[in-house]
């Protein structure tokens, strides 16, 4: 098609169109324009780059395997699919030494930025797609790193499945058989907005805000407890009520018993594969937070700490929302000696 408007365009059909036709210069002159436009605008889109696929792969030891090297293979074949060149960065986590793991993650995220800068030297409009695969503190804390990323914006899944993407973009492994990744959900100040009343009504068909859940608060507790359940995982909320209660770890190894609690419970469904599903439920959670706190001042100077069951994708857009102030508690839930607190 391209060789075909060149040829309008350089004049060769036109002469053969003149021989038919005549002399009639103003309809030759719409088709040669018409033609050089279509031979413009099929060449940028051949020249188009579809940028760079960045996976990041955190796996700790003896976690989800086979599953976490499959899932690392997947993604960077889809990124390879997708762009024009792809960068791994993987690095093994160690859950059990808090400092060990803190270094651990700022490397990647270290060794994610210096190829960011790289790109943000060559071309600054060069698409990015960000592909995460950790346990979900790490997801979370990693997502609190880079909220305080400058160098540029992270784009590409989307723009080439019909998704708008005006920010950072996040992809999802889906569970679908008929297809491996989607784009979930777009870092940007999108996500502390307020939702509008049909938004409220939707995402409260996903998940159930619980604002005075029934559980024993430890009454000196100098913590609050943000349960965030949207997997299927049914037993998750009464266990991270009964660790806040009896206290337990965060990521960081500070050890918290909560004075009070809310419950984000998704039940047994899982969110909708779509980016706005996703961006929703994100929303969701940060305005219930904001919403809860608001009207609990009494609550303000206890330091919060968020129970999660989730997405990596959520997890990390809410390290990104409020990672910095939100510590973050992982799973199975650990006392103060070491022993879990969790049911069987």
């Amino acid at each position: 098609m391209a060789g075909v408007a060149a040829a309008v365009a350089a004049g060769t059909v036109p002469d053969v169109i003149k021989g038919w036709w005549g002399d009639q210069r103003w309809f030759l002159t719409v088709l040669c324009v018409a033609a050089a436009g279509v031979f413009a605008g099929i060449n940028l889109w051949q020249q188009r780059t579809k940028g760079v696929g960045i996976v990041v792969s955190l796996p700790r030891e003896g976690w989800r395997r086979p599953w976490s090297p499959q899932w690392a293979e997947a993604a960077a074949d889809h990124a390879r699919r997708n762009h024009d060149s792809c960068f791994t960065v993987r690095r093994s986590i160690d859950a059990e030494g808090p400092q060990a793991r803190t270094e651990a993650l700022e490397l990647a995220y270290e060794l994610v930025t210096a190829r960011l800068t790289e790109l943000a030297e060559s071309d600054p409009s060069t698409p990015v797609s960000l592909y995460v695969n950790a346990a979900l503190p790490d997801a979370y804390d990693l997502g609190a790193l880079f909220k305080f990323n400058v160098h540029r914006e992270l784009r590409g899944v989307a723009p080439y499945l019909g998704v708008d993407a005006d920010g950072s973009v996040l992809a999802q492994r889906s569970e679908s058989v008929a297809s491996d990744f989607f784009p979930a959900v777009r870092l940007s100040g999108r996500l502390k907005e307020p939702l509008s009343g049909a938004e409220a009504a939707r995402a409260a068909t996903f998940a159930t805000i619980v604002e005075e859940p029934g559980f024993e608060p430890a009454p000196e507790g100098e913590a609050v407890a943000i349960v965030v359940h949207l997997a299927d995982n049914p037993l998750m909320v009464a266990q991270a009520l009964r660790a806040a209660g009896e206290g337990c770890r965060d990521a960081r190894g500070r050890f918290e018993r909560c004075r009070a609690a809310l419950v984000i419970d998704g039940g047994q469904a899982n969110i909708p594969e779509n980016s706005a599903d996703f961006e929703l439920m994100v929303r969701y959670v940060y305005t219930a937070w904001r919403s809860w706190l608001a009207v609990r001042p009494q609550y303000r100077e206890l330091r919060p700490r968020l129970f999660i069951a989730a997405p990596a994708t959520v997890a990390f857009a809410l390290g990104w929302l409020f990672g910095h102030t939100v510590a973050v508690v992982p799973h199975p839930y650990q006392r103060q000696a070491g022993e879990t607190c969790t049911s069987s």
